[in-house]
């Protein structure tokens, strides 16, 4: 059994997003699926980007602005974004608090690739 936490995982932190490695390669040996949390200060942008694994967002609290191959819409709680391997997307904090969602990408990125992606130490491993 594996149990991950929000601070004992790799991360990144760019325009104003940290996100957090939970489940993948690299943190548990997954091979079908990587689950990330991310939270999103108000104004962070996460550019246009695409990737072979298909991905989902789930939007935990907060909204924002997707882009999906160029559609744009408004997201908020409750919504859950599907895009398939290679859709180039994107998403940005247009509210005022913190967007918080979990993505969910499948075949898990190869632990190389989140070591590259996921470079900053836990939060764990940080404070000591």
């Amino acid at each position: 059994m594996h149990i991950l936490t929000k601070n004992g995982s790799p991360r990144y932190k760019r325009d104003n997003i940290t996100s957090h490695l939970l489940v993948s390669a690299l943190t548990c040996g997954a091979e079908n699926q990587a689950i990330t949390l991310v939270e999103m200060e108000p104004g962070g942008v996460q550019h246009v980007h695409s990737h072979e694994p298909e991905q989902i967002y789930y939007i935990l609290e907060g909204s924002g602005l997707m882009t999906v191959d160029g559609e744009r819409r408004q997201v908020e709680a409750g919504d859950c974004i599907y895009f398939p391997s290679f859709a180039n997307h994107g998403l940005e904090n247009t509210g005022g608090t913190v967007l918080r969602y979990l993505s969910a990408a499948s075949p898990s990125f190869t632990a190389e690739a989140c070591e590259r992606l996921w470079p900053l130490a836990s939060l764990d491993e940080e404070s000591l």
